[in-house]
């Protein structure tokens, strides 16, 4: 639901919130950093991955699908790693229990999780991060979910500490950086030691809830 810039109210307000309720678009508010209490401020997502799907790949070729034109594989059609990067964190943020088991925090230390954006301002660059967890003890985990068909290299380092130098946070608050991946990282990556945690998306499923 990104990028449709509208404001809240009569019927669409009232079909956006049934579809929250039916599971089919989820609702994530921001919320403020020095006092851990959610914002006004909020975006929809498309939570449901099959729809995401259908909507992205199936309906612009529905009619070469029906016809029994469609000859390509549909992994190579455009924007095909785009759009499994965007399920991949889905996924993830669907599993972010397991996540909380594998980086040793328990529920009650959280004070508020779950994708983070940061509106610019004329003090204060734009910041969005796929998935953030913030503490009582004052660190921020911030979780950059990675899909890729090779290795990641080490630009992800660079696009990270963009990220990390672009978030307005309280003095007394630490940054831990956590990649989590699914095709592998270079030993380049792995030598730089920047991540305080690299999660091998494999590692969700083999930690039960």
């Amino acid at each position: 639901m990104q990028g449709i810039r509208k404001k809240l109210r009569g019927i669409f307000s009232k079909h956006l919130d049934e579809l929250v309720k039916a599971g089919f678009i989820k609702r994530d508010f921001t919320w403020d950093l020095k006092n851990g209490k959610e914002g006004k401020l909020s975006r929809y997502r498309l939570s449901d991955n099959y729809l995401r799907f259908y909507l992205k790949y199936i309906v612009p070729n529905l009619s070469n699908i029906e016809k029994e034109h469609f000859s390509t594989l549909i992994t190579q059609l455009p924007g095909w790693e785009g759009i499994m990067g965007l399920q991949f964190e889905n996924l993830v943020v669907h599993n972010r229990k397991t996540l909380w088991k594998i980086l040793r925090i328990s529920p009650e230390e959280i004070v508020m999780e779950g994708p983070f954006f940061q509106s610019p301002t004329t003090k204060q660059a734009g910041c969005q991060i796929d998935y953030m967890i913030q503490t009582r003890f004052h660190n921020l985990y911030v979780c950059e979910i990675k899909f890729s068909k090779n290795p990641i290299g080490n630009k992800i380092i660079e696009e990270m500490e963009k990220k990390r130098t672009s978030l307005k946070i309280p003095r007394n608050c630490s940054i831990r950086p956590v990649l989590i991946h699914v095709n592998g990282v270079r030993e380049s990556v792995l030598d730089e030691r920047y991540f305080d945690k690299i999660v091998d998306f494999g590692e969700l499923f083999n930690n039960p809830k």
